[in-house]
């Protein structure tokens, strides 16, 4: 009888810490931008970024290291991710806070 046996590697961590950090950004923009919390605090409207930032780099640091492929490209994929990630997730932050403010949009 065939078993599925999964495998780590650094793509399937860098996939999930990609799609959390986003999840989890968004998440927290929703919660920050729906309260307002920017006109109060002005530091809070960086917190999401940085949300998805953090999941992402604490992810996929646990996983490096865990496969046979140099840490070299382990490490250039991971930055490469990294960027993708916020680029993703800037402009899905930026859509959050324009449902919010309208004042605060800018054409995408």
């Amino acid at each position: 009888m065939p078993t599925l046996i999964a495998k780590r590697s650094t793509g399937a961590a860098i996939a999930l810490a990609a799609v959390l950090g986003i999840l989890i950004g968004c998440l927290l923009a929703w919660f920050v931008f729906s309260e307002h919390l920017p006109a109060h605090y002005p530091q809070a409207a960086l917190a999401p970024i940085a949300a998805v930032l953090s999941v992402y780099v604490v992810i996929v640091a646990l996983s490096l290291g865990r496969t046979e492929a140099p840490f070299a490209i382990q490490l250039s994929v991971a930055i490469v991710g990294a960027l993708l990630t916020l680029v993703v997730g800037a402009v899905l932050i930026e859509m959050i806070l324009c449902h919010y403010d309208r004042y605060a949009c800018i054409n995408l």
